[in-house]
């Protein structure tokens, strides 16, 4: 996984069938102090939109206890092949809490998960929160990279970012692939995201990741 160029694509196992994802980003994105260790690895970003769905049922933008995060971590991770189940890194990322007092928890202090949304610095946003670094994905024609799809259209989807303007605001990419925040009960599209050990191996024929 560690030689795989940033922008390739390989494939995993979705319910029994394979999914393209792209590699994000080699490494502790920008060797930034925000993450721990256990983001060293392979990062990879689900291609296309997985399904629309709400980001929190309650309106809360904490996305330790959001709804979303309970699903990436329990049905979708546990829909995930054997080979993927088993490779994934169990990882500290860093996130920040939502509303005008807003604070980024960080490092070791980072939510601990396997699959996760990506968040408002990671596709290059300057604006706050800053909860996390570039990936070098997003560090070229970053709008157009931003843009995603779901059933072959161009679809609005969520980052793990709260908005800082309140406590019920999430951040999303627009279909132009630029930012906009509304209230973490609306659907939107989702996009998992997951880090690889560097040493994960691929088939070199299908680009699946094998035991």
């Amino acid at each position: 996984a560690s030689s795989l160029a940033v922008g390739s694509t390989v494939k995993l196992m979705e319910g029994g069938t394979p999914v393209e994802y792209i590699v994000v980003n080699q490494g502790i994105p920008e060797n930034s102090s925000l993450y721990d260790s256990s983001c060293d690895g392979t990062w990879l970003l689900r291609k296309d939109i997985h399904s629309s769905r709400q980001w929190d049922t309650s309106s809360s933008n904490d996305y330790t206890t959001s709804s979303i995060n309970t699903w990436l971590n329990g049905e979708f991770f546990n829909g995930l092949g054997s080979a993927e189940q088993s490779t994934i890194k169990q990882v500290k990322i860093p996130y920040s809490t939502g509303g005008v007092n807003y604070t980024i928890n960080s490092g070791v202090n980072g939510l601990d998960t396997k699959v996760f949304l990506v968040g408002n610095t990671e596709v290059n946003f300057a604006s706050s929160p800053v909860d996390g670094a570039k990936l070098d994905y997003f560090g070229t024609d970053t709008t157009n990279r931003r843009i995603a799809y779901y059933n072959g259209s161009i679809s609005r989807w969520y980052l793990r970012s709260a908005a800082i303007e309140s406590s019920r605001g999430v951040i999303y990419i627009d279909t132009d692939g630029t930012s906009s925040s509304l209230n973490a009960t609306s659907n939107l599209g989702i996009r998992p995201a997951l880090i690889l050990p560097g040493n994960a191996r691929f088939d070199e024929t299908t680009m699946l990741l094998k035991w």
